[in-house]
């Protein structure tokens, strides 16, 4: 038996099941009775102890066992779990990471002092715990790196049809006589660059995350940073659907650790705090992601006490020779962005601002580097919003494709409220009418509109969500609603100032996607 091929197989479900217990354990440490949650976390831990036990690993196997033993004390309710024996489970995880990476190796320095400790504490019972474990410093785990991607089984098929077609199709071409030749082998070619052009789409759709998965990375970051700095934390996304190059997001993982870590620790007030302010015990940390125009964009908001803008101040009048009247008259984005200057952190040393700027200005660098920025507002009492935008080096956005005079153009699904007949409606009903092929120069006499695009307006300055009155667009052809893989612009689509990137179809047909905010 080929025991390093099965032993590889361990280690990929290993790491799966340790990476569900770390979501149900923090669902369990907010939930401690609940017996289903805790008959669920002593499965995933029975699932890797016996595989560990097929392949001889004692070491993993024990320390399965002992955890697993643990869990059955909460499983009936006889025992009330209490957050210390959560954090035992939760260092007992980190442990078994450590070894299935290492193969059941726990003479490791970075394992052994874990080892007796996790060991020691897991043969007393829960309600010992506190009487033999030293409490000490816990330390705030960082997200991994992302080196693997869920990929839907269908377009792995699809990916190995269309291989097998490419293959196929060299050992069709055809008989052809000398007058046939120039005619048969353009249509071949032409079918071959086709398919080869899906292809490419559909393996570019393999780099490709949605930012509900970039999250999930953080999930154990953000509860580790909540526990040190004893804060109630909870984390919604909005738009997490999108999908985004995973290169730009990888390159996204420090930035976006520093903004959690400066929400949590100086953002998000302790609950009692928050209690007698008259919020939400809970403070709430916000990730939107939404594509504008030939950009990623994503926000990070919480709801704490905001930015002090007194320290800001000084910093303006000391350090940049500001006149009051010179500041007032600043926008808050230019304020706040005053954060991000390199002199800021040093013109306040230990106080922080309360915490924020420190460190602002290599967040704001590392997102330079990305070819993007970023902008601050912040309200007291209400909360900070950092808002980030990002080119679109690569990203899947739906769109209704149409053809308007000799151009195929496209528009964000989520941009249009609805699609109507000429023939049942027409442009001056309900409501203002755009005429797009003034703007891009199409002559009207050959046009024979078949449609009417009801658009909806982009968000309003500043994130407001009035969209007004919709706007009706007269189109030649709907061709469909269909993904899109975006490539950026080159630099005479750029300069016409209405386009926000090239849309490539899955048949490797081109559409230009149209900036709604730009028309």
């Amino acid at each position: 038996m080929d025991l390093e091929k099965y032993k590889k197989i361990f280690v990929q479900e290993a790491n799966k099941y340790l990476d569900e217990l770390d979501i149900v354990l923090i669902r369990a440490e907010k939930d401690l009775p609940n017996q289903q949650l805790w008959s669920e976390i002593h499965g995933k831990i029975h699932s890797i102890k016996g595989m560990s036990k097929a392949l001889s690993m004692e070491k993993i196997a024990g320390l399965c066992h002992s955890m697993e033993e643990w869990c059955k004390q909460f499983q009936g309710g006889d025992i009330r779990p209490s957050g210390d024996a959560v954090q035992l489970l939760i260092d007992g995880t980190d442990l078994l990471k450590g070894l299935v990476a290492g193969k059941d190796d726990a003479s490791f320095p970075e394992n052994l002092k874990e080892w007796d400790r996790i060991t020691a504490s897991l043969t007393n019972s829960p309600d010992e715990l506190l009487k033999h474990v030293t409490p000490e410093v816990r330390l705030v785990s960082s997200p991994s790196k992302i080196d693997r991607i869920r990929v839907d089984y269908s377009l792995i098929e699809e990916l190995l049809a269309r291989s097998q077609e490419i293959m196929l199709l060299e050992k069709r071409l055809p008989i052809l006589s000398q007058d046939q030749i120039s005619t048969g082998l353009r249509g071949w070619i032409d079918h071959y660059m086709s398919m080869l052009r899906g292809l490419h789409f559909q393996l570019a759709r393999l780099r490709l995350i949605p930012v509900n998965d970039f999250v999930q990375l953080f999930k154990k970051t953000i509860r580790d940073l909540a526990k040190k700095y004893d804060r109630d934390v909870g984390l919604e996304v909005i738009g997490g659907e999108l999908q985004v190059d995973i290169g730009l997001m990888d390159r996204l993982r420090e930035p976006f650790m520093h903004l959690l870590r400066n929400s949590i620790a100086h953002g998000i007030e302790p609950s009692d705090e928050r209690v007698k302010r008259g919020k939400n015990q809970e403070g709430k940390i916000v990730l939107e992601a939404e594509k504008r125009g030939d950009s990623v964009v994503l926000k990070v908001s919480d709801d704490g006490r905001g930015i002090d803008r007194t320290a800001i101040t000084k910093y303006l009048k000391n350090k940049r020779s500001m006149s009051d009247e010179e500041i007032f008259r600043m926008r808050d984005d230019e304020f706040f962005n005053a954060i991000l200057n390199v002199d800021f952190s040093s013109a306040h040393g230990t106080t922080q601002l309360a915490g924020r700027g420190i460190g602002m200005d290599v967040i704001s660098r590392a997102i330079g580097y990305l070819g993007g920025s970023m902008t601050i507002h912040s309200e007291p009492s209400k909360g900070t919003q950092f808002i980030i935008r990002l080119p679109l080096s690569l990203s899947i956005v739906y769109a209704i494709v149409f053809r308007l005079g000799e151009y195929t153009l496209s528009i964000p699904t989520s941009n249009v409220a609805s699609i109507e007949r000429t023939e049942t409606t027409s442009l001056e009903q309900n409501g203002a009418s755009y005429d797009l092929e003034d703007r891009l120069g199409i002559d009207t006499h050959t046009r024979r509109p078949t449609h009417i695009l009801k658009l909806r307006q982009p968000p309003g300055i500043n994130g407001a969500t009035d969209r007004g009155t919709p706007v009706r667009v007269a189109v030649d052809t709907i061709i469909g609603n269909m993904p899109l893989m975006v490539m950026p612009l080159g630099e005479l689509l750029v300069m016409a100032g209405s386009f926000a990137g090239v849309g490539i179809m899955e048949n490797g047909d081109i559409s230009i996607l149209l900036d709604m905010e730009k028309l």
